[in-house]
């Protein structure tokens, strides 16, 4: 997700298992979410400016909702939440590829036939590959982690 940031507020210091870290309150796009830096002086989020990062909701004690930012880092690898993220993405296009296959073979859902269409094999994948980005477009929505 990419957004304007417009205000950043310095919240506290505090250890955790990787060391010091500094914990900030990031504004944009009318949400405030909580970033951590390992500097207090940092760079990654700057008002005024657009930042790309991803979103986590996570749950408090209380049961509170609260949304966790990390900065996309150009050319490095993908954060563990990163990965996690395409993990599911992954699963979730398998499973609706299988899926879509399944329905087409017992006939539940018919090929889409158009003029420039030719070979059944073509309409057929045609229809199997729409099909399944629908599936994989509604499981992404409903699962709301997997939005960025």
């Amino acid at each position: 997700m990419k957004a304007k940031i417009t205000k950043v507020t310095f919240k506290k210091e505090y250890e955790s298992n990787f060391g010091t870290l500094f914990g900030f309150i990031v504004e944009y796009d009318g949400k405030s979410a909580y970033y951590s830096s390992k500097t207090k002086d940092q760079k990654k989020f700057i008002v005024g400016q657009e930042a790309e990062f991803t979103e986590e909701v996570r749950k408090g004690d209380k049961g509170n909702e609260y949304i966790i930012i990390k900065p996309v880092y150009a050319g490095k690898g993908q954060s563990n939440y990163g990965k996690a993220l395409s993990r599911e993405q992954s699963r979730y296009s398998g499973f609706s590829d299988s899926y879509v296959k399944d329905l087409l073979i017992s006939g539940i859902i018919k090929p889409e036939v158009t003029t420039t269409d030719e070979d059944h094999n073509d309409i057929v994948m045609i229809t199997w590959k729409k099909r399944a980005m629908e599936i994989f477009e509604h499981m992404v929505e409903l699962d709301k982690t997997l939005k960025s």
